[in-house]
């Protein structure tokens, strides 16, 4: 449960910290809104082996469902979220 915590609030603050919108959860995963078409950020996540899952099935097409691991996994998966947003800008 505290590394579920801590990993949610390490995710939470640097999907922030990218200038992404983070709807709240209570899970183990955050709901990520990216302000333009989530296909290519998960394709660019995909190729970095990060998976993350869309959501446009649920009417949210600009969103990414990004679920927490360990600190080390959830920094990889932040890290890898930064290099495709980057490129896809």
């Amino acid at each position: 449960m505290q590394l579920n915590r801590a990993a949610l609030a390490e995710l939470r603050v640097q999907i922030a910290g990218l200038g992404l919108k983070v709807v709240p959860s209570a899970g183990n995963f955050l709901l990520v809104d990216l302000g333009r078409p989530a296909g290519p950020v998960f394709e660019g996540l995909l190729r970095r082996g990060v998976i993350a899952r869309p959501v446009g099935n649920y009417g949210l097409p600009n969103h990414l469902r990004i679920t927490t691991g360990t600190l080390d996994q959830t920094r990889r998966a932040i890290e890898a979220l930064a290099s495709v947003v980057g490129n896809t800008v």
